[in-house]
């Protein structure tokens, strides 16, 4: 009885016993000798440079016609707290961990992620502004952003409000 061992040594017997026979014929088939020795003219080419110019159209001035006839209250400024945060900041968190695979494979790049701020300072939703080009290492800058990322959440008069913030990491070697 055969066994897998057998059956792939018989396979790759034969194989060579077909690829000697082939390389045999090819040579026998052609007893004269191809002469390369010969020149031939060179073949003209024809072509031609144009040059095309694009010009950037010019913007229509636009004029703003009011149709509300009742003026506008002047804007007050808002009253600012000692404590108000025009944005998120970061309050705590790890550095991204580097995968294995990406490392086996020499994967590097930058992510830059918008990030959901909630009130709370935990992060609600992480989206993608630019990809490192490799999904393992993006997938790494999120979860590690989802799981250990702590924000001191953007607050107006006092109040915590959602916002959003851009972070980006470099994966590098």
């Amino acid at each position: 009885m055969l066994n897998d061992h057998k059956i792939n040594r018989i396979s790759l017997f034969s194989s060579i016993i077909l690829h000697i026979g082939i390389v045999i014929f090819f040579f026998l088939s052609f007893s004269e000798p191809i002469n390369i020795t010969e020149t031939m003219a060179p073949v003209p080419i024809e072509f031609s440079i144009k040059e095309i110019v694009i010009s950037k159209p010019i913007p229509k001035k636009i004029a703003m016609i009011s149709t509300d006839p009742s003026p506008k209250p002047p804007k007050t400024a808002p009253i600012k707290h000692k404590d108000d945060r025009h944005k998120p900041l970061l309050d705590s968190h790890k550095e991204p961990y580097y995968p294995k695979e990406a490392i086996n494979f020499s994967l590097e790049g930058t992510v830059i992620v918008n990030v959901l701020v909630n009130t709370q300072g935990r992060v609600s939703e992480v989206t993608i502004v630019k990809s490192s080009g490799h999904s393992i290492l993006d997938k790494a800058f999120i979860s590690t952003i989802k799981s250990t990322y702590i924000f001191k959440p953007k607050r107006v008069d006092g109040v915590n409000v959602i916002d959003t913030i851009t972070l980006s990491h470099t994966f590098n070697l």
